[in-house]
């Protein structure tokens, strides 16, 4: 059986609305201050006015790599495994088995409600990723029911089973 893409997307720039809102702040009461100091500002020079500019520009800055960090995670989800790459210079791919999924969780804030969106965690039976979390993600519930479902192909094709073992007291069996 061929390996096909079931989806492959982002995480929405949502989940950094309290970032861009807290740059936004910060900027006005900058823009503001530097405003009211100008007087003051321009007679030390252009090394003074250079330092209030770059205070000034820094939350937007902030701003701007927060929106490129989210823009550069990638999330694909093939028929038989997840795929998260992560990174603006340097590459991070991280994979996960799909039969290697334990269970789902659908966690939908409401503010992320409002734009149908969710995040999906996923408790894995992977000693290096235990836990794998799709953040942000559109159409979150029926994406969730996808990944539901390849996982029960590859468990039927792999001939994979999930055992949980309980921890057992020497002293209990006594």
């Amino acid at each position: 059986m061929e390996e096909k893409v079931v989806w492959s997307g982002s995480s929405s720039q949502w989940i950094n609305f309290g970032a861009y809102l807290a740059c936004f702040l910060v900027f006005a009461a900058a823009a503001a201050a530097l405003f009211l100091l100008w007087p003051r500002l321009e007679p030390m020079g252009p090394v003074a006015l250079g330092a209030a500019f770059a205070v000034v520009l820094a939350p937007l800055a902030y701003a701007l790599y927060r929106w490129i960090v989210v823009r550069c995670l990638r999330y694909e989800i093939t028929s038989e495994r997840i795929r998260v790459t992560s990174g603006i210079l340097s590459k991070r791919t991280t994979t996960l088995e799909l039969y290697r999924v334990k269970d789902y969780t659908l966690e939908a804030p409401f503010l992320y409600r409002l734009f149908r969106l969710g995040h999906i965690r996923l408790q894995t039976s992977d000693r290096s990723n235990p836990e794998m979390l799709l953040r942000a993600i559109p159409g979150a519930r029926r994406l969730a029911d996808e990944i539901r479902l390849h996982v029960e192909k590859r468990r039927d094709l792999k001939r994979v089973r999930e055992v949980d073992f309980d921890e057992v007291n020497d002293a209990d069996l006594n």
